[in-house]
């Protein structure tokens, strides 16, 4: 049992929240570099926002089973 239960898996969760963000960087910057001339405007839009909201939904859900463990 760790010394402070709250930082239980909270180091390997920051670490999965640096690299999702970091790799949707590098994600843009390839979509923007070689991809975003095949598609519209709109669709570009689309792309990063889509690609943005899988982002958010994988940190919300890690995140998430980490904050239920506290609830009182």
């Amino acid at each position: 049992m760790p010394r402070w239960p709250m930082m239980a898996g909270l180091r390997s969760r920051v670490v999965v929240s640096i690299v999702v963000f970091v790799g949707w960087l590098i994600f843009l910057l390839l979509f923007a570099g070689f991809w975003a001339q095949d598609f519209s405007f709109i669709q570009s839009i689309i792309i990063i926002l889509v690609s943005a909201l899988v982002g958010i939904a994988i940190l919300g859900a890690m995140w998430a089973s980490w904050g239920m463990r506290f609830l009182r």
